[in-house]
């Protein structure tokens, strides 16, 4: 199945990202974009709550697997490297929350 959304940026445009979940390949404007497992995963949870927080202990759960999450930067690294690669905008810090994907499904 493929997943598309609409990324919101700065300024007046908006880039289309496909996540091909059968592949688990992500493509931004058609290109490819090279992602780790990992943060295929994260990403794949983030856009199952499209344009809403998503705490870290739902992510560690979620994305991970972690029961007990304790202190960890695990999220914030992934987190990173994917607005690295995705744009710096693409992923919101939501204070004492977690982290939304800034996107809008189509």
């Amino acid at each position: 199945m493929n997943r598309f959304f609409l990324m919101k940026d700065e300024g007046k445009h908006s880039r289309l990202m496909k996540i091909d979940e059968a592949k688990r390949k992500v493509f931004m404007d058609g290109e490819e974009c090279p992602l780790t497992a990992q943060e295929y995963v994260l990403l794949h949870e983030l856009a199952r709550h499209v344009d809403e927080p998503v705490s870290r202990e739902v992510i560690l759960k979620n994305a991970w697997g972690f029961q007990n999450m304790g202190v960890t930067r695990t999220v914030d690294v992934h987190v990173q490297r994917l607005r690295s690669k995705l744009g710096k905008n693409t992923i919101e810090t939501v204070y004492r929350c977690g982290y939304r994907l800034c996107a809008e499904a189509v």
